[in-house]
């Protein structure tokens, strides 16, 4: 049997549509949630572009040439050490040591090898050379006795030099070792050698003490040299690294070369650098 819709049944239906109709209605018609619009925003949002960044070059903290080479003929090693060089440092201060601990082992060996000659020349020739000059004491170790010296040395020089007896006289008078500056070795060769022996070990001591002062005025001027030649080159390269990459850099250069004629060929030229 064919079924045949009523009044109530078709009102039924058409309320039921409306109520669907404005159900859908109101579900689309609600705002979007929080974190959908965050989502959505973070999705179809441009990326900004970075702040550009100023290119600032690195700057030396160190002395510059003449201020390390300052340190360095004041205490060397100093300028080196104050430019990062530690190695070179701890070399010319290590010179710088054992140079100063050199120069007063030989002052050392000086004085004690001097006060043996004096003790040798007071015992054996009896004279106290603690008040002579260096000369005296030359000649203690080059005559036997004050009268050899005063016969073959002073009286052939005033015989030689003087005609007039008077003037002769007075040259021997003015120029003889007196009787208390007198001394006399004797027949004891052995301690005549032995004198000449410990005055020349004396006059070597105090010899390389001089040698060690040149070698710290040198050790100084090499450091100083040095420590400038490192503190320059350090700038440079501080400016190399803090150079914007393309950016060209001048600098002059010359050298000289051998010419047709005594004149040298000169040559200046402007060095660019990318």
């Amino acid at each position: 049997m064919p079924f045949r819709p009523t009044a109530p049944f078709l009102l039924a239906s058409l309320i039921a549509l409306g109520c669907a109709a404005r159900a859908g209605a109101s579900v689309l018609d609600l705002p979007p949630a929080p974190l959908a619009d965050a989502r959505l925003a973070q999705a179809t949002a441009t990326p900004a572009m970075p702040a550009p960044t100023m290119h600032e070059p690195p700057a030396y903290g160190g002395p510059g040439p003449a201020g390390a080479a300052l340190r360095s003929l004041i205490l060397p090693g100093w300028g080196q050490l104050a430019t990062g060089h530690n190695t070179q440092a701890a070399i010319f201060g290590a010179l710088e040591v054992a140079t100063w601990t050199s120069y007063a082992t030989f002052q050392r060996q000086g004085n004690l090898r001097q006060d043996s000659y004096f003790q040798t020349a007071q015992l054996y020739a009896g004279i106290d050379l603690e008040d002579q000059d260096e000369d005296a004491r030359k000649l203690v170790g080059q005559y036997r006795s004050s009268d050899v010296y005063n016969q073959y040395v002073v009286m052939r020089e005033a015989a030689y030099f003087y005609e007039d007896p008077v003037e002769q006289q007075q040259y021997i008078e003015s120029r003889s070792i007196q009787p208390s500056d007198a001394w006399n070795w004797g027949d004891d060769f052995a301690a005549f050698e032995r004198y000449r022996a410990q005055r020349r070990s004396s006059e070597q001591a105090y010899k390389n003490g001089q040698y060690a002062l040149g070698f710290a005025v040198i050790n100084r001027v090499v450091s100083a040299v040095a420590a400038a030649r490192a503190a320059k080159s350090r700038q440079r390269e501080v400016e190399a690294l803090g150079a914007a990459p393309g950016q060209p850099r001048a600098s002059m250069a010359w050298s000289l070369a051998p010419g047709p004629g005594l004149v040298p060929d000169a040559r200046v030229a402007c060095v660019v650098r990318f």
